[in-house]
């Protein structure tokens, strides 16, 4: 077999796995938006966001006539509380980082292939 027919058939084989790689990530992706959507029309997913809003809200709004117009050290607290509470909660759905491979390890495009030939 030549240089040229081996390079062929390893070129057809490596599009194969990148072929099956899509589809996968395309079915990912449909699994993923159907949650997404199950999740975002559920009026309980909305029910956190608007519990940590309402002491803000009364906060700007709800403002008596008798308080001093400076914010309190009590308020100040609370408000960093909330922030504090609010981050650890959502920290993890924004934070991901994307997984670097080390230099060592094999795709899984060049796992099959040497496993194919």
């Amino acid at each position: 077999m030549s240089e040229l027919e081996t390079r062929k058939k390893l070129l057809v084989a490596e599009s194969e796995v990148y072929r099956e790689l899509l589809r996968m990530e395309v079915q990912t992706l449909k699994v993923y938006g159907l949650r997404t959507k199950r999740r975002m029309t559920s009026v309980s997913s909305y029910v956190p966001f608007v519990m940590s809003g309402l002491p803000f809200l009364t906060g700007l709004f709800g403002r008596k006539k008798g308080r001093a117009a400076g914010p309190s050290l009590k308020r100040m607290a609370s408000l960093v509380m909330l922030g504090w509470k609010t981050y650890q909660r959502f920290s993890s759905s924004f934070n991901r980082t994307s997984s670097r491979r080390s230099e060592g390890t094999k795709t899984a495009a060049e796992e099959y292939l040497s496993k194919r030939l």
